[in-house]
């Protein structure tokens, strides 16, 4: 299975990462194994997450803040995936030039005066992966082309941001411009069932009638959730992007200076367990995992990470609790994941599935 197909239970939807004002809703959606009895811990890699969970759900579902903008309720983005831009990898761009969006330069000046203006965490959180935090820029550069498009400085809730923060005015529009696209969201009936269809089974409470309350907001989050992703994705497909190859190659080489990179080029099945050693279950599970390091020495590589050494790289995979577990084939495509504590029996039952034995 794709990374970027993968299905959790876990909705992770607004982050607060950026000090601009960007909102795009990162969703990985997973079904969790039956035979994990102990739950994942959500990670705090910088993420700033909203949950809104129903009483002992095993569902955490991030909350949408779609409510009157200020620069206090900045919200960010991150990658998502996206239908093909009309992408022009020529002429070169100047060296001082990362990309061009419809014409429109992001200069190095640009984007260090925009990383230099992040929080301490945000920083962390993109300071090995540039190439990943350029794609947010020209993400942003394009709603805020189409909210000057759209002549949102017009519309009264943009007025009313400015008249609280005269300084943000970029800030104000791409914010404007996001709550107009989620506010024409409603929620119907067979959208409320359809949700809780899909997440019933870890709820506690399996009548629909007692929960349909508690989860309208789930369900209306996920909802505007589809519209912006539909939407973001339509703005890259219609523009016109350039990027500076030479310069993403060079971030990009950086980037896969790490295990599991290496790992994938070896031609071996790669078990990837993402934790940190404050985690209980990620105690649990290490002297399993190093044990499995001997026992399948040659055969498979059996990777230990932590989230906090390895923050760009648990992002980069949507590694959002700990412990994850991510099999591989030999050829470094993801065939599985589990989120929580996994059991050696079971780690061996998913490596002979993938033919290591």
């Amino acid at each position: 299975m794709n990374k970027k197909t993968i299905k959790t239970l876990y909705k992770i939807g607004i982050i607060v990462l950026l000090a601009v004002v960007v909102m795009v809703i990162l969703v990985i959606k997973n079904k969790m194994p039956a035979d994990s009895n102990i739950t994942g811990i959500p990670i705090d890699s910088g993420a700033v997450v909203d949950s809104i969970a129903q009483q002992d759900s095993l569902a955490q579902i991030s909350k949408p803040d779609t409510t009157a903008i200020s620069h206090d309720d900045s919200l960010s983005m991150l990658a998502i995936p996206v239908a093909p831009e009309q992408t022009e990898k020529k002429p070169s761009l100047p060296k001082n030039v990362l990309a061009k969006v419809n014409d429109e330069a992001i200069t190095t000046a640009t984007y260090d005066s925009i990383f230099n203006s992040l929080p301490s965490q945000a920083k962390d959180y993109f300071k090995d992966d540039k190439a990943d935090f350029l794609e947010e820029l020209i993400i942003r550069q394009l709603l805020l082309q189409d909210a000057r498009k759209k002549k949102i400085k017009n519309t009264p809730e943009y007025k009313s941001a400015i008249s609280r923060n005269p300084g943000n005015k970029e800030d104000a529009m791409i914010n404007a411009l996001l709550n107009a696209k989620a506010t024409m969201v409603s929620l119907t009936e067979d959208d409320l069932k359809s949700f809780f269809e899909q997440y019933k089974d870890q709820l506690p409470n399996k009548d629909y009638e007692s929960v349909k309350e508690q989860l309208k907001p789930m369900a209306l989050e996920e909802k505007q959730r589809v519209a912006i992703e539909n939407y973001i994705n339509q703005l890259k497909s219609s523009a016109k992007i350039v990027r500076n190859e030479t310069w993403i190659k060079a971030q990009e080489a950086l980037v896969a200076d790490n295990p599991l990179s290496k790992a994938l080029k070896s031609g071996k099945p790669v078990v990837a367990d993402f934790g940190r050693g404050t985690c209980v279950p990620c105690k649990m599970m290490e002297p399993l995992l190093k044990e499995l390091q001997q026992e399948f020495a040659g055969k498979a590589a059996i990777l230990i990470l932590d989230v906090g050494e390895y923050a760009t790289l648990s992002r980069q995979y949507g590694v959002r609790m700990i412990p994850t577990q991510i099999f591989f084939d030999s050829n470094g495509k993801e065939l599985h994941r589990h989120e929580g504590f996994m059991s050696k029996e079971n780690l061996i039952a998913q490596l002979k599935k993938m033919g290591v034995e």
